[in-house]
């Protein structure tokens, strides 16, 4: 594709059909046409594609769907860019795109041998570009001089973001947020507005942080190993709470955005952002004292595992039968992808520390459920 060629015509021949899923090709079209007409933008995102691994100085072509081959098989990858570095050599960039499908590790080895049999002379790089930064862990290790690496379009979307100069890559920018390729980082700032927000009885929805936050613990429940407490866990966004609800709706891991339905505050009101667990019941206000006496074992557990189990005054919500804020604060100084991984890590581990004693699992086993 170059800047002559039309965007509509690319995507012509990815239309929805009946019975055909087009969207990781739509979205290479798209992405590829993005580059072609905003080289900036474009040096900057092959800089991140290729890391270390040589340098770019101009960008020479994009083409999409090229075919390879060997004596037995085929394949296409999704894009080929041509790019040459400080000496004017030519240098080749190839992507592997997915949308919904999950990556494809014999794939990947085939496109490696493909690639060495293609114009040896050329270095070529070929990346893994997916919305899932645990992808990484997909990619095989290359036996060839052709490196293999990954990228979330979070990474995509940061680059975007700071070197953005055509509006069609603001749309691309927005569209890629829309259809929840990339996970959009917390920011502090964002946390403090929607909180300042919230006690002014404003609407928060224009700071997006419960979106933002819903997309995150959608990366994380896509991850999150599935064991006795967790297997059952669906994605729930209320009560003041984005999280993960699990083992028949008694247990909550998430983010609480608002104290006020939980009756509980915030470890730190200047970081209005905690990462908390819930055990929860349908319970009248007598029966909840009886639970949480009950689950004192399990509050001594958590509170060696980081959580502070005595924050507010949650015992008023008779549905709450333990409330557990995690002391460490939440990650607002990494990016997307770093923020994903230190949720997962927590509720992993937490879920762990959990299942690890049987007598604790024996007494959540009492809990009544929903």
């Amino acid at each position: 594709m170059t800047p002559a060629t039309s965007l509509f015509r690319g995507l012509l021949s990815y239309r929805p059909r009946a019975g055909r899923d087009s969207r990781e090709n739509f979205l290479t079209e798209a992405f590829a046409y993005v580059l072609a007409m905003d080289p900036k933008v474009a040096i900057k995102i092959i800089e991140a594609f290729v890391e270390d691994h040589f340098e770019v100085n101009r960008l020479v072509s994009i083409s999409t769907q090229v075919s390879l081959r060997d004596e037995t098989s085929r394949g296409l990858p999704d894009m080929k860019i041509e790019v040459l570095n400080r000496d004017n050599q030519r240098m080749q960039v190839w992507i592997e795109n997915k949308w919904g499908a999950f990556a494809d590790p014999d794939q990947l080895t085939r496109y490696l041998g493909y690639l060495d049999l293609q114009e040896p002379a050329v270095p070529k790089h070929l990346v893994l570009l997916t919305p899932r930064h645990t992808d990484a862990k997909v990619c095989p290790a290359s036996k060839s001089n052709i490196a293999l690496t990954h990228m979330s379009w979070s990474k995509i979307h940061e680059v975007v973001k700071a070197h953005r100069v055509h509006a069609i890559t603001n749309e691309f920018e927005a569209f890629l947020s829309e259809q929840q390729l990339v996970v959009q980082p917390i920011t502090l700032a964002a946390a403090r507005e929607h909180y300042r927000m919230l006690k002014a009885n404003e609407d928060r929805r224009v700071t997006r942080l419960r979106g933002n936050l819903e997309t995150l613990c959608g990366r994380v429940l896509d991850e999150l190993p599935r064991t006795e407490l967790s297997q059952d866990a669906y994605l729930s966004v209320s009560f003041g709470r984005v999280g993960l609800w699990m083992f028949r709706e008694r247990i909550t891991i998430g983010l609480m955005t608002d104290p006020y339905d939980h009756a509980s505050a915030f470890l730190d009101d200047a970081r209005p952002l905690d990462l908390i667990v819930r055990v929860e019941g349908p319970y009248e206000k007598t029966e909840a004292e009886h639970e949480r006496a009950n689950l004192a074992p399990l509050v001594r557990v958590l509170e060696t595992a980081g959580y502070a189990c005595d924050q507010g005054s949650w015992r008023t919500n008779k549905h709450t039968v333990l409330l557990g804020h995690y002391r460490q604060g939440f990650r607002f100084d990494v990016g997307a992808d770093e923020q994903v991984q230190w949720v997962l890590d927590v509720f992993t581990q937490t879920l762990s520390v959990i299942e690890s004693d049987e007598s604790l699992m024996k007494l959540l086993q009492k809990v009544r459920h929903y």
